[in-house]
């Protein structure tokens, strides 16, 4: 099953392009562009399901001409306008950091400089003016910025320089 999580929404079918199932996705989102996917993902009556991509092209700025595996006509294509779009995180091969919000690194895994991997972000608290990432072990560590040292964001890996003492 598909997670929110694992996913980056980029747009909405806006409608149908040509008789061949052909469809339009208006993007909210430049991820697109630094992607190379396979697939994409239509959300579908709440539920997250991938759909092939065949080919796919640039219309313009801020759309793309989308031809999905399986949906070969205009009235299949039809019913999907509309839809949310989605792409997998692990697609985007260069995320801007401004486009992150600390709700995306949830499921990361944290590796220190000094201790290696110490756990994954389970929670991120953002009640009080020290952001804390919540570990799924247990620990608790901020989330500064001087901490930060790296985000792989194809292997979900956030790397940190912690102060010594700070993890048991």
């Amino acid at each position: 099953m598909i997670k929110e999580e694992q996913l980056t929404p980029i747009g909405y079918l806006s409608r149908t392009h040509g008789k061949q199932g052909a469809l339009q996705c208006q993007v909210s989102n430049a991820f697109i562009a630094e992607a190379d996917p396979e697939f994409i993902v239509l959300k579908l009556d709440n539920i997250f399901v991938p759909f092939r991509l065949n080919d796919w092209r640039e219309k313009g700025r801020e759309a793309y001409i989308l031809n999905l595996q399986d949906i070969d006509s205009e009235e299949k294509a039809s019913r999907m306008v509309g839809t949310e779009v989605y792409l997998f995180r692990c697609d985007i091969t260069d995320t801007p950091d401004e486009a992150l919000t600390l709700q995306d690194l949830i499921g990361m895994e944290v590796i220190d400089a000094a201790k290696g991997p110490i756990g994954r972000i389970q929670e991120v608290d953002e009640s009080t003016i020290n952001t804390l990432f919540l570990l799924d072990n247990g620990c608790i560590i901020p989330a500064h910025d001087d901490f930060l040292q790296d985000i792989n964001y194809s292997t979900r890996q956030l790397f940190m320089d912690l102060p010594e003492g700070l993890i048991p």
